[in-house]
């Protein structure tokens, strides 16, 4: 979910959220979320352990400050693959663009036996 979305669904309205800089600097987002004393939840009221800067079509850009809880929910979700074989194909290939020898191999395995037994036949144990 999205902070807009999590916003809207709970009935705040953004035009009573604080205007935000666009585009966001790090250093402002920081500073915010460093803030003493610390800014409240605009969901809840509870100590804001997080903020984000939400663009609206009818209001602009906003600070959304948002405490852990519904911080986490409108977290954004990771790209990165869920399985090991997702993970080993990606290293495959960043290994290729950077050229590096043997970038179609790099392989994963569950413990080191099993890489014991995956190795090539002219390859000696370690």
């Amino acid at each position: 979910m999205e902070p807009a979305d999590l916003l809207d669904w709970l009935g705040i309205e953004p035009d009573g959220l604080e205007a935000a800089p666009a585009p966001p600097a790090r250093r402002e987002i920081l500073a915010r979320v460093q803030a003493m004393p610390p800014r409240a939840c605009v969901v809840c009221g509870d100590r804001a352990a997080t903020v984000r800067i939400v663009s609206f079509p009818a209001a602009g850009w906003r600070w959304v400050d948002l405490c852990w809880d519904h911080g986490m929910a409108v977290r954004r979700r990771s790209r990165l693959p869920a399985t090991l074989e997702g993970i080993a194909a990606d290293l495959r290939a960043a290994a290729r663009e950077a050229s590096l020898p043997g970038a179609e191999r790099i392989t994963f395995y569950s413990s080191f036996e099993a890489a014991v037994r995956g190795r090539r036949d002219d390859e000696e144990p370690r």
